[in-house]
This record gives C-alpha cells, sequence and structure tokens, in this order.
C-alpha cells in the first residue's frame, strides 16, 4: 500500500511541471496574439411564411438573426479572415476587437467550397496581423509542420463570448473530408473544446503561429471534445485569391477561386446501377481485364470520365484503368515523383494539392494495352456539393474528383 501512494505521489511530482509549463505557454500565447483575434456579429434577414387570410395576402413574416462567429487579423490594412457560412447573406457585419472597439466591416468574398471567407474593416489604427506557419505539406516527402502531441490554443467567440481561449493538443493529423467533402491533407484534429461562435477561429502552435482555421466539431455524445481544423495554408491561399479579386473589382464569376478538378469517379466505392451496392476491384474484375502480374494490387479503374472534363479532354475514357502516375509542374519539375497508384485516396488528395498547370502523367491500361496519358489539371465547373433534387439527375458530386 505504502508502495502504491509513494508511487502516486511521485508521478505527481513528475507531472506537474510539466502541467505548470503548459500552462505558462498557454497563458503566453493568449496574451501575445488577443490582439489579432476578432469577434464578428453577423446579422442577415430571414424572410418567415408569406401572411394572409381568405386568399388574399398581406405580406411575409421578417424578422433579423444574428450569428456570432470568430475571425483573425490577416493583414495591418483590415482583411480578417473567418469561417464562410454566417458571412454570405450577412446585411450588416459588426467587428468586435479584443479592447472593446467595434468596426462595420464589408464581405470581400466567400469560397463555400473550402468554407473561407474575408471581410475587411477601415480603421485608423493598423491592426495586428497574425503569424502565419511558414512551413508547409509536403507532398512529396508527407510531412507537415507540426506533429501529433503538440500543445494548441484556440481562441473565439464562444456563444458571443469574445477571446474565449481553450487549449489541448493535437490528438491526430489525418486526411479528412471537410463538411462539403472535399478530402483535405493534414487535417488537425484536436481534443480543445470548441463551441458554437467559434466557427472561423483559429488554432495557434506553442509560437503563437496560425497553423490551421475551425472547419466543424465531431458529434455529439462521445465526440464532443473532438474538433477539426482545416491547415492555413489552404486557408491563406483561397483567402489571396478572395482578396485579389476584391482589389481588381472582379466578381467571383470572373475571378475564381481555384477547385483543382479532373473529372474522374472510380469505379471502387461507386454504387451500382443493378442493386445499389457499393462496387469493388475483386480478382475476378482484374482476371478479366488482363492485368498484368506486376500491377495485380495497384492501380484504379475508372467508373466513368465526366463528359466536358480535362481527363476527357486528354483522352480519358470510361473503365480505364489508372497503373501509375507522376506529377510535374508547367515548368516540367516533379511535384509527386513516379508510383504505382495504390489507393484511391492517395490520387485524390495529389488532385485537391494541384496547382494552376500541373500536369498528371498515368500510366493507363486499355483493352489489354498499356500507355502514357497526360492530363493538366483543371477548374472545377460546380459545387462539390450534391446539387440534385428528389428524382433529378445528380449533377457535380464528391464521386467526382
Amino acid at each position: 500500500m505504502r508502495s502504491a501512494v509513494l508511487l502516486i505521489a511521485l508521478s505527481l511530482l513528475m507531472t506537474a511541471p510539466a502541467l505548470a509549463q503548459g500552462e505558462v505557454i498557454a497563458e503566453r500565447v493568449a496574451a501575445e496574439v488577443s490582439d489579432s483575434v476578432v469577434s464578428i456579429n453577423s446579422n442577415a434577414v430571414a424572410y418567415g411564411e408569406v401572411l394572409g387570410f381568405g386568399g388574399y395576402e398581406f405580406g411575409r413574416q421578417i424578422r433579423l438573426t444574428t450569428s456570432y462567429i470568430t475571425g483573425f487579423v490577416y493583414t495591418k490594412n483590415g482583411y480578417i479572415i473567418t469561417d464562410s457560412q454566417d458571412i454570405e447573406n450577412a446585411t450588416l457585419l459588426t467587428v468586435r476587437l479584443n479592447d472593446g472597439k467595434e468596426l462595420d466591416a464589408q464581405v470581400v468574398g466567400v469560397d463555400t467550397e473550402y468554407g473561407v471567407g474575408v471581410v475587411k474593416v477601415d480603421s485608423k489604427e493598423l491592426l495586428k496581423p497574425v503569424k502565419i506557419i511558414k512551413s508547409h505539406y509536403d507532398p512529396l516527402t508527407n510531412t507537415y509542420p507540426y506533429d501529433q502531441g503538440d500543445p494548441v490554443l484556440a481562441i473565439g467567440n464562444s456563444g458571443g463570448f469574445g477571446g474565449t481561449v481553450t487549449s489541448g493538443v493535437i490528438s491526430a493529423i489525418r486526411n479528412f473530408r471537410n463538411r462539403n467533402g472535399i478530402l483535405l491533407p493534414s487535417v488537425i484534429q484536436t481534443d480543445a473544446v470548441v463551441n458554437g461562435g467559434n466557427e472561423g477561429c483559429p488554432l495557434f502552435d506553442n509560437q503563437g503561429e496560425v497553423i490551421a482555421m475551425h472547419d466543424r466539431r465531431g458529434g455529439g455524445g462521445g465526440m464532443q471534445n473532438t474538433t477539426f481544423f482545416t491547415p492555413i495554408w489552404l486557408i491563406t491561399r483561397v483567402a489571396d485569391e478572395l482578396i485579389g479579386c476584391f482589389e481588381q473589382n472582379k466578381s467571383l464569376t470572373d475571378c475564381q477561386v481555384w477547385h483543382p478538378w479532373l473529372g474522374i469517379k472510380p469505379f471502387a466505392g461507386s454504387l451500382s446501377p443493378l442493386d445499389g451496392q457499393l462496387r469493388e476491384v475483386g480478382d475476378d474484375l482484374k482476371m478479366y481485364m488482363d492485368i498484368p502480374d506486376q500491377y495485380w494490387d495497384t492501380g484504379v479503374l475508372l467508373d466513368m470520365v465526366w463528359q466536358e472534363s480535362p481527363a476527357r479532354e486528354y483522352g480519358l475514357l470510361d473503365h480505364d484503368m489508372l497503373l501509375d502516375v507522376e506529377v510535374r509542374n508547367k515548368d516540367e519539375r516533379d511535384i509527386v515523383p513516379y508510383r504505382m497508384l495504390k489507393q484511391i485516396q492517395e490520387l485524390e488528395l495529389m488532385v485537391t494539392t494541384a496547382s494552376r498547370g500541373d500536369v498528371f502523367v498515368f500510366g493507363v491500361l486499355r483493352n489489354y494495352n498499356y500507355f502514357k496519358v497526360e492530363v493538366v489539371v483543371g477548374q472545377h465547373p460546380g459545387s462539390f456539393a450534391t446539387q440534385a433534387e428528389p428524382g433529378a439527375i445528380q449533377g457535380f458530386i464528391t464521386e467526382y474528383f
């Protein structure tokens, strides 16, 4: 009994300095970055049911709704990054700084696919921008500028209470689909508590650098302390494009945010039109296609290629088997060196992280013949979300990438 008590006491003595150090780091980072995080009140007009009696319409119910969200200062001259969801249809935006000062804001642009919004305020004084982590995800080495277990800090407008600080650790770094179904690499999962109002809140590392922005919380029950953050390299890339369009006085129809796309739909994981079941590429199918031995455990079989897509334009067809790939940029430098294709998600992530002008060089098996096809990645023509009414033909959905 005595030995057990001694072990517990020793454990507490050993962990106490680490806990104290973590608290000091959180306190230091919060003090350093708090002036760069803002609270945003987004007001929008909501229209209710049409009022009427006896066939006569008297009007429509109208009310003003207010959403509380978070943003962080991106530039000294007033550009602020936030979540797109609650500002897209806003009629009045108010930004509250850490010192309590309130400023009117205008919407610069929104990208609903990645959930990024940018607003701008006019301030007599220069604002304090956040520090952005300089290292990015490296697709060549599949490395990240942070590690599992690293301490992190979130500051947000939790429940309308601005400047709320929570801390935790990076629980995992994983490939994860955002709320629109786009597969992203290096998404951060953390146990830092995040509530409503934290939409758009930044995630800081122990150096006070932003490494990610809030995307969505986990489910209820045992998932309450599971929150996902989109990596900042993607957030800033989208924000820079939105700001560029705004400063050039271009609408988003004339100045599109880059959404890379090939327009292919893999066979494995798609629904069979005959029985509605998920399909897979089994040994029988591989034998029927006469797959060479060296490619038996590799390859991505295409179910369909979108009619007006880069993949179709450059020569890929339905039921092609993609066996290997390399990706080069427009300067002919390797982005992804030659490799056998093992998984569908592997290829999807290559597309997600592609830049304008990148060329995918595929090794293709078609009608027992092997040959190369080069496809220049293109701009997605629609929305990644499902755009289908009941009984209608489905448009661009997440099965295609």
